[in-house]
């Protein structure tokens, strides 16, 4: 008799009495816990992200602190352009060998090596704020320390959160494209 309900299909067995396959029930468990895992996930690449920005955010504090701690010292701009007193050298944090405001501030131990290293952008740059292009920064006539290469929408909320909410105006600016996010040096 057992052989009416069963039927051999190229040597798979198909079940006629008992029951087959998952019941609705746990289906919905299982997709219950995949929801779960996937939100924590979720939230996770959230908070590293978070902790990403807020980690540049501290290194650009530590940086404003170290450069007006320099010129209290010092009586002298850290990484000044010798051609152009009162300017500051343009150089990125990545190439701060020997020369500028990142050598400047880390070999008088106002900074680390840890603290030149951005993880929002590709790198810091200090640098003097006149005509446009990629040697300059935002803030015309002033002294900055940019991250560059950084998401707009990123540099947007940075902004608003820590300045007038224009990326024109204020303490901090960035540009439309991205390229860059400037923090004035007082």
């Amino acid at each position: 008799m057992r052989e009416l309900y069963q039927t051999k299909t190229i040597g798979v067995n198909r079940c006629l009495t008992k029951q087959c396959g998952f019941t609705l029930l746990e289906l919905a468990i299982v997709l219950f816990i995949v929801g779960l895992l996937y939100t924590g996930i979720i939230k996770a690449a959230a908070i590293y992200d978070n902790a990403k920005v807020h980690s540049d955010l501290r290194k650009l504090e530590s940086m404003q602190s170290a450069f007006m701690l320099y010129k209290d010292k010092y009586h002298q701009l850290p990484g000044e352009d010798s051609s152009h007193p009162g300017r500051l050298k343009t150089v990125l944090s990545s190439e701060a060998a020997n020369e500028g405001l990142f050598y400047e501030l880390k070999e008088s131990n106002f900074i680390t090596q840890s603290e030149l290293e951005a993880s929002i952008g590709d790198d810091f740059k200090a640098t003097w704020g006149g005509s446009s292009g990629a040697n300059y920064g935002l803030i015309a006539g002033m002294n900055q320390i940019c991250i560059i290469q950084i998401d707009t929408g990123l540099a947007s909320v940075i902004e608003t959160k820590l300045d007038n909410g224009d990326q024109y105006s204020g303490d901090f600016r960035y540009t439309a494209n991205g390229s860059q996010l400037c923090m004035l040096l007082r």
